[in-house]
């Protein structure tokens, strides 16, 4: 895609198969106006879903594996950036396959995380405290009626 070309609402972002990342503009290679946010955002759920596995123990290379509150904040912020790249989509353009892929990997480690934080057989969730009972009304007063009371 050329510099000068942009997508209009009606176009879906165009879906490169290398395109220019965060890591290139960070090393001096590259302009930063030449990254779309749209890569971005994939980039870094990608990234965000890499840590979450690691932190979910699915990594083994990865040291400090088994939190489950940074599991929860990797598979929940790359599902909220994979949304917001949805949303500029416009009605009825097909999801891109790496967007795909992604939330498929999204619903993989929210069931991965839903296995790891089950509590131990036998063992019984913390039980919160009865509400009280609902208060007895007064009885109310009988009125007179020209059909008897009420």
């Amino acid at each position: 895609m050329a510099d000068d070309e942009t997508t209009t609402p009606d176009e879906a972002p165009p879906m490169t198969d290398a395109p220019p990342t965060a890591d290139a503009a960070a090393e001096g290679q590259l302009d930063l106006s030449q990254i779309r946010v749209e890569t971005l955002m994939l980039q870094v759920a990608s990234e965000l879903l890499s840590i979450g596995a690691g932190q979910l123990g699915m990594v083994p290379e990865m040291i400090n594996g088994g939190d489950a509150v940074q599991a929860s904040l990797a598979i929940t912020g790359a599902d909220a950036l994979i949304q917001a790249f949805l949303l500029v989509l416009p009605e009825g353009a097909p999801v891109p396959q790496p967007v795909e892929e992604l939330r498929r990997a999204v619903a993989e480690l929210q069931l991965a995380f839903a296995d790891a934080v089950q509590l131990p057989e036998g063992a019984r969730p913390p039980t919160a405290a009865a509400p009280p009972p609902p208060k007895a009304e007064p009885p109310r007063p009988k009125i007179w009626t020209p059909g008897g009371d009420v």
